[in-house]
């Protein structure tokens, strides 16, 4: 389950190494890159309730299966794409197969381990989501420095395939053993309104036009339909939905304090890597190996997490991972240009001690009190508000980012043609771009002092907003997470022997039974 996690959440940060290369041999404009990215978390999001649901009903190995080799084909067919569009079409495609993963391999952990295994299942499980996020950029730039950009997607192919055959030898079948009826009005509600809200946060943090018609009428329909879908399920005698869980403290401050967090790992994520390559100058390659401390980070204290919990309780180790997030982040807004690379590397490996300490502990809390035939459905609704949150993270941060950009940027941009300063003043990339194409006689050396100063300006903007997110997730966890997580039931004591008549009294009648 570990492994197979892995490839799809490296998926998710793999693709922005080779983006340059995709421009450059398909001819695409940034907005058709940009939806190369867009359209898989735009499905990932949308059909992870509906891979929950189908698992708990139809079995959790087959619907496994069968989001891998949806995922497997498509990343082969996006790894030879003719064209953008195609390119596209086959993300959006790999965004259904994936949405599955997350969530059902969590739910065959809960049916296959007995409770008191469960919590170092999930650390490993955790564990290696958290490595993905450094694995990707670093597995990205090896292929991309002796194969061609499809090879990001090829990689997924044999790794499938491999996975397939691993569940086939070793996965237990299981599902819901309660008989109820499909949802079908359920599954479709939760795909449009999820989709609807989160293609709104994209556009919304691309363009930074929040109030335009379409973004605000997207969020705002998505948002009205997953009203919609609460209240019919809390009408129905067997919902997909189980509403009584959104009740629950624990459940809810458990997914409360991922999807918090999640929001500022995948916006400082967004922040650092553009500071890694455009400020600093590192290749994607070193921009990849300067993530790998989180991945440490996080694989340390993942797995020591469980006894952490244990005896500290969920609630101080989740919130010290808050606060260990906020340090990083606060090392972040202070580097400049010559920051030294062993604060870098410090930063980054505070960044994943915070996140392994989150986690496992939040994830095992609110799991506790999702019924094991709802295992799928419930970690179904944690990861698709991890999801919808990590949309927002890259919209709102990226849009504080831009905002403070252009303001500190300010007239800078004058010494270009006219017809390029819309270009640069919309990001550090496209005011190196527009210095590029002006040909400038001293290479636009003060405007890419400027630009530099202005991205360090956006990115201490940006970490304050990560800041004070990770720090609400702290709070939350102090006033609604457990101090400790109930014991595992105790194994039922064996029947006593029956009594001969050697052990009975002589002097005593045998009573009737009855």
């Amino acid at each position: 389950m570990a492994v197979i996690v892995l490839i799809v959440v490296m998926d998710i940060t793999i693709i922005n190494v080779a983006l340059n290369p995709i421009q450059l041999s398909l001819g695409a404009s940034n907005a058709e890159l940009q939806w190369s990215l867009d359209t898989y978390l735009i499905t990932f999001a949308a059909f992870i309730f509906t891979g929950g649901v189908c698992a708990d009903r139809f079995g959790r190995k087959k619907v496994l299966v069968a989001g891998l080799l949806i995922f497997g084909i498509a990343s082969t067919l996006a790894a030879y794409a003719a064209d953008v569009e195609s390119l596209i079409l086959w993300r959006a495609v790999m965004g259904v197969g994936a949405a599955v993963i997350p969530t059902v391999t969590l739910a065959v952990i809960m049916a296959t381990f007995p409770p008191p295994e469960r919590p170092k299942a999930i650390a490993t499980w955790a564990a290696a989501a958290g490595v993905a996020f450094a694995v990707g950029p670093i597995l990205g730039g090896v292929l991309l420095e002796s194969f061609w950009w499809g090879s990001i997607f090829l990689i997924n192919a044999p790794l499938v395939l491999i996975s397939v055959v691993l569940i086939a030898l070793w996965v237990p079948e299981s599902r819901s053993p309660m008989k109820s009826r499909f949802d079908p009005l359920g599954v479709v509600l939760s795909i449009v309104a999820i989709g609807l809200l989160v293609y709104g946060i994209v556009v919304g943090g691309e363009d930074n036009e929040w109030l335009s018609l379409p973004v605000l009428g997207s969020i705002v329909a998505g948002l009205a339909l997953i009203a919609v879908l609460v209240l019919v399920e809390s009408r129905m005698a067997s919902p997909s939905l189980d509403v009584k869980l959104l009740r629950s403290s624990r459940f809810s401050a458990g997914t409360a304090t991922i999807a918090l967090c999640f929001f500022a790992l995948i916006g400082a994520i967004f922040v650092i890597q553009f500071y890694y390559q455009a400020v600093r100058g590192y290749s994607p390659m070193q921009a990849g190996l300067l993530m790998l401390p989180m991945g440490v980070g996080t694989v340390l204290t993942s797995a020591r997490s469980p006894k952490l919990a244990a005896r500290f309780g969920p609630r101080t180790v989740v919130a010290a991972g808050a606060v260990v997030m906020a340090l990083s982040f606060v090392l972040t807004a202070v580097m400049d240009r010559q920051t030294g690379v062993w604060l870098l590397i410090v930063a980054q490996l505070l960044f994943g001690i915070g996140w392994g300490c989150i986690m496992a502990p939040a994830t095992g809390s609110l799991m506790s009190v999702v019924p094991l035939p709802k295992a799928g459905a419930g970690q179904a609704v944690t990861q698709t508000a991890r999801q919808v949150a990590g949309a927002l993270g890259v919209a709102v941060i990226g849009s504080v980012l831009g905002s403070v950009y252009r303001s500190s940027l300010g007239d800078a941009v004058d010494v270009l043609p006219a017809g390029l300063r819309d270009e640069a003043g919309d990001s550090i990339g496209g005011t190196l771009r527009a210095i590029a194409s002006a040909g400038l006689p001293d290479g636009g050396a003060s405007l890419v002092d400027a630009g530099m100063q202005a991205y360090l300006t956006g990115m201490r903007a940006a970490m304050i907003v990560a800041i004070v997110v990770v720090l609400a997730a702290a709070v939350i966890s102090l006033r609604w997470l457990p101090k400790q997580l109930p014991p595992p039931p105790m194994p039922p004591a064996p029947p006593a022997p029956p009594a001969t008549s050697a052990d009975q009294p002589q002097s005593v009648a045998a009573k009737p039974v009855g």
